[in-house]
């Protein structure tokens, strides 16, 4: 599987998580260490935060959600907002408790 793909102008990146190890338990932690793992990949394929189009957000439990979004808001460029929804999902490794997939422009 491919972490990131180009498609002309556009960047697809898939399965955004923490690395699931101990020292990142809770699920602040882990939605920053994903956003840190996005900004990484974005800026490798010479892109950015403030080109996102589109963010689907997976969480093991809505819960999370207000956690989880305190995060976001804290990580994302409010003058470049994506489409984006956050869906309960069951993830690949039970210690994950998000999942980020990101459509972005170059």
């Amino acid at each position: 599987m491919s972490k990131m793909v180009r498609a002309g102008n556009l960047l697809f990146l898939a399965g955004q998580t923490s690395s699931g190890e101990p020292h990142a338990r809770t699920i602040e932690e882990q939605a920053a260490e994903a956003l840190a793992r996005i900004d990484a990949l974005l800026e490798q394929a010479g892109s950015s935060k403030q080109h996102l189009l589109s963010v689907t957000i997976y969480l093991t439990d809505m819960a999370h959600f207000d956690r989880m979004n305190a995060v976001w808001q804290n990580w994302v460029d409010p003058q470049h907002l994506p489409a984006r929804c956050t869906v309960q999902a069951t993830l690949g490794l039970p210690e994950l408790l998000v999942e980020f997939s990101v459509t972005a422009a170059t």
